[in-house]
């Protein structure tokens, strides 16, 4: 092991530890600049068929949810932190000192991911978009209050690796856009709100993991190199 990649080790520790104890964390969250708007980035086309689009939807809202290899995992509300394939629920203790390679005490952990990077929900936004029905945007909002409820921030597996969190970033952006973004339907009343609020603060948690993630990696060029 070289020098760089010591030191690089140990600065993971310390950090770890550290937030371990709620320092380094994001756990309180700043109030959203609600006046600042992102450029769209997703296209409206109306010519497209919604047909296979809300097909698709219409087997996620029937808690159908396809991964891998397994045709359909089949549940009302997700289970978030179980893994599909060998049934095992991975505990919610503090994400960097939970061993997600333990398949005892984790299961397969490629197959706990696939759901939680969440690119359904931009299945449910498609269907939506073309359709205008609002089940399919309040769909959206039952399975990311369900993944706020199971997976608290920095516990439990799907707050292990800055990578899933980023693929999940991205499908929450476009599920964002394709909703219409804060002037979405879906957060017009105070319940929506609340919502929209507790939202924006995930992703915020989301953004600060990784950005601590890459200055801790960012410290020691010649690993990247």
């Amino acid at each position: 092991m070289s020098l760089a990649e010591m030191l690089y080790r140990l600065s993971e520790k310390l950090l770890s530890s550290l937030q371990r104890f709620g320092v380094a964390t994001s756990s309180v969250v700043p109030t959203a600049d609600l006046s600042r708007f992102a450029p769209l980035f997703i296209g409206a086309h109306a010519d497209i068929p919604h047909q296979l689009y809300s097909a698709a939807a219409e087997e996620i809202m029937q808690g159908k949810l396809r991964v891998f290899a397994l045709d359909f995992v089949s549940e009302p509300v997700p289970q978030w932190n179980r893994d599909p394939k060998t049934g095992t629920v991975a505990p919610l203790i503090f994400a960097k000192t939970l061993d997600y390679r333990n398949q005892v005490l984790v299961g397969d952990i490629k197959y706990l991911w696939e759901p939680n990077r969440h690119l359904h929900l931009v299945t449910l936004a498609q269907a939506y978009h073309l359709t205008g029905e609002r089940r399919y945007v309040d769909g959206i909002r039952n399975h990311l209050d369900s993944w706020f409820d199971q997976c608290p921030y920095l516990k439990g597996p799907n707050w292990t690796s800055s990578l899933e969190l980023a693929i999940r970033l991205i499908n929450w952006s476009i599920t964002w856009q394709l909703i219409g973004g804060l002037g979405s339907v879906i957060f017009s009343d105070e319940e929506g709100k609340r919502f929209r609020d507790r939202w924006l603060g995930t992703i915020y948690q989301h953004m600060h993991y990784i950005l601590s993630s890459e200055i801790s990696y960012g410290a020691f060029p010649i690993l990247s190199n």
